[in-house]
């Protein structure tokens, strides 16, 4: 690794916290590589076998599962893996916007598409499917609705004729034609096909995930079924069961996979794979600098969620590296709990919502491990559905509760996140 400058974690022999709670990175080079990926052997097996079944065809994959669970990571394994089995891959994904119209998400994933070809195959730009493709792309990027940009040969056979377009609304005119002729393209090359990411259904209202599903469902033919294109869809599970569960036609294209938290014996894995990648002096081992133990119990709280892990682990340990007598060791449970549920109860307080607070606070020295539904909470809080709709909608923005997934037609259960369960115990 580089030469760093000093950091507080050199006392563990480590160039910088091994909490890092972002996806990691394609390169060796880089602060996070992908090297360090661990686990999840089983769900790449799956997501491969798809791909690689398909052949010629088509494929779309959607990965679900609950906020933190390790989703982004897993698809940039999966399109390393992609990339090395000779697949067309690249580190970008598509995002899955409010309000998208399918003009505009086609629009994106044309992009995505076109780049992804060049990144892998720069000497394709002159190709007349990209020369065509690259006429879109720089109208969907460079002007917004009402505009209209001259496009040189675009619509027909060769030739120079001109056609005004409009963006975004035109973009289904040429679009898929555009898309066919690109995929086309690489199955003529020495490619297996492409593979594309569509995420941030994570971060959509039940709302949005339903207008996603429409988008879909009018994109199916004329984006998703294009031969040699694979999709990966990603996203928490009730977005996703919204997204491509509603509509049969996006049901019967779509396989699902449910993806689970690691185990508890997987986080240790990954936690020593960072300790090893970040030592200073690569001679010497690093010093774990919390013991197993702790990490097992605090993943607990964190009903499995690795990113809160992280943070909890940065948050504590950042703040007692150096202020014992013996610096370099393994810290406590009940060291960090302590430190935690100190730091956790004065972000609470700080909430510029009192109201919240005490909320909270009601439902935490009542029963805080018991999973409540809005019409429970309407008795604790004694407020009106409505209102106590909008208290949690505050307290999940927040990170103080988490809305299960829903359970068929029963309502929806909502619980203490990590933080909330350290303030109350």
């Amino acid at each position: 690794m580089k030469e760093s400058l000093p950091t507080p974690w050199n006392v563990y022999n480590l160039v910088h916290s091994p909490f890092f709670q972002q996806p990691l990175e394609s390169g060796e080079q880089t602060p996070r590589p992908l090297s360090l990926f661990v686990g999840r052997a089983r769900e790449l097996k799956q997501l491969q076998a798809i791909i690689h079944g398909a052949g010629q065809n088509a494929s779309v994959q959607a990965i679900a599962g609950a906020p933190g669970v390790g989703k982004t990571t897993l698809v940039k394994e999966l399109k390393a893996l992609a990339v090395a089995s000779g697949y067309f891959a690249t580190d970008s994904y598509v995002p899955i916007l409010p309000g998208d119209t399918p003009e505009a998400l086609f629009g994106r994933v044309l992009g995505v598409l076109y780049d992804t070809i060049l990144a892998n195959r720069s000497q394709t730009a002159s190709n007349p499917a990209m020369a065509d493709a690259r006429v879109l792309v720089r109208a969907t990027r460079l002007t917004s609705g009402g505009v209209s940009v001259s496009l040189p040969g675009l619509g027909g056979i060769g030739g120079s004729r001109s056609t005004s377009v409009i963006i975004p609304k035109d973009m289904m005119i040429d679009g898929p034609r555009v898309m066919r002729d690109l995929v086309r393209m690489v199955q003529g090359s020495d490619a297996r096909g492409v593979l594309l990411h569509l995420n941030n259904l994570e971060n959509l209202s039940e709302s949005d995930a339903t207008q996603a599903a429409e988008t879909l469902r009018a994109l199916r033919d004329v984006m998703l079924l294009h031969n040699g294109l694979h999709y990966v869809i990603v996203g928490t599970t009730d977005s996703v069961n919204l997204a491509v569960n509603t509509h049969a036609q996006i049901r019967s294209i779509v396989s699902t996979l449910l993806l689970p938290p690691l185990g508890a014996d997987e986080v240790m894995q990954l936690l020593q794979a960072r300790y090893n990648h970040l030592r200073v002096n690569p001679k010497t081992a690093a010093i774990a600098p919390v013991e197993p133990t702790a990490v097992a119990v605090l993943y607990d709280f964190f009903r499995g969620d690795l990113r809160g892990l992280l943070k909890a682990l940065d948050d504590g340990v950042g703040l007692l590296i150096g202020l014992e007598e013996t610096p370099a060791r393994a810290l406590t449970l009940a060291e960090l709990r302590a430190v935690l549920q100190h730091r956790y109860q004065g972000e609470l307080n700080a909430l510029s919502e009192p109201a919240r607070i005490e909320q909270l606070t009601k439902w935490g020295t009542t029963a805080s491990g018991v999973a409540q539904t809005q019409a429970s909470l309407g008795k604790l809080w004694k407020l009106s559905q409505g209102r106590v709709s909008t208290a949690l909608g505050y307290l999940i923005r927040h990170g103080y509760v988490i809305a299960q997934s829903r359970k068929g037609a029963e309502p929806i259960q909502y619980v203490f996140s990590g933080a909330s369960r350290l303030i109350f115990g």
